[in-house]
């Protein structure tokens, strides 16, 4: 499930409870911080937190202060700080060294938050959604839909990397049988696990002609350039675009272990990123999403 679509349905959950909230929204961050403009938590009027916008850390000095603002009744803009050493020993203890701004907007079932009560997916387009706070534009997202990832094959292997992508967020489509997907345009990724050569054949002859921008193969680079030989000229011509072998380089023999391997390739070419270790990059982690002012 996309994270949007999780957290509205935990909003909706505290509604249909009868209870009160407050829907929180991180509007932007400078330096370090465990998540980026964009992330949101709910927590109702217990305390009990869903989504998450850190660690943990922030939603639980969220939910010490929620009988507050539900007495307010109206969204407030707070900050937290923690590039003061001394939010060590008297604050948080945090675990970046940044600062987060939050949208606190408090909620009933009289009263949802906006993103529940207007946010609408656009099929597979990206949807722009504005957030409000006193008659001004503070964040503008473009949020992409579910990652929708076909995986074609049926063997132990597989299980491992439908519950991964699963776990990530994905939509993760299964092709068991010798069935070819009729649209495969709709498909972000591809992985071809089926230990068949004349049905990969099949598929490549599919798949790597479409618009799909990752083709993952399973099997030897041996195999893969025999099956390469023998597709058809439109497939052959766009036979850069197939992975083989498929997966990152991280080692490991166990189907867990090469699912680890495949789910974080797919994740770096659809994000446009080396696959690198953190450490040794320069830049930013994260991509910049500004705030409005």
């Amino acid at each position: 499930m996309h994270e949007i679509d999780r957290i509205i349905d935990d909003a909706r959950g505290v509604m249909r409870s009868g209870k009160r909230g407050v829907f929180v929204t991180v509007i932007g961050t400078t330096g370090s911080t465990y998540r980026r403009a964009g992330a949101r938590a709910v927590i109702d009027e217990d305390g009990a937190a869903f989504g998450m916008i850190s660690g943990g850390c922030v939603e639980r000095d969220l939910a010490e202060r929620i009988a507050g603002w539900l007495a307010a009744g109206k969204p407030q803009l707070i900050t937290y700080d923690s590039t003061r050493s001394t939010d060590i020993l008297f604050g948080l203890g945090l675990g970046c060294r940044g600062t987060m701004e939050l949208l606190i907007e408090p909620f009933d079932a009289d009263n949802p938050p906006a993103l529940v009560a207007g946010f609408r997916w656009n099929g597979r387009e990206p949807v722009v959604w504005t957030t409000p706070f006193e008659r001004r534009e503070i964040l503008v997202e473009s949020i992409r839909p579910q990652r929708s990832i076909a995986v074609f094959g049926s063997g132990a292997d597989v299980d491992p990397v439908l519950q991964i992508g699963e776990r990530a967020g994905w939509q993760m489509i299964t092709f068991p049988s010798r069935e070819l997907p009729r649209n495969p345009d709709e498909f972000d990724a591809a992985v071809v696990m089926t230990h068949n050569f004349l049905l990969d054949l099949a598929l490549l002859d599919v798949l790597l002609p479409s618009a799909v921008p990752y083709v993952g193969l399973l099997g030897p680079k041996q195999r893969g350039n025999e099956l390469l030989a023998q597709v058809s000229t439109a497939a052959h011509a766009r036979r850069a675009k197939l992975r083989n072998p498929i997966g990152l380089d991280l080692g490991g023999e166990a189907p867990a272990e090469i699912a680890v391997s495949i789910i974080a390739e797919i994740q770096s070419v659809l994000n446009q990123r080396p696959a690198g270790a953190l450490h040794e990059r320069d830049a930013a982690i994260h991509e910049s999403l500004i705030p409005c002012r």
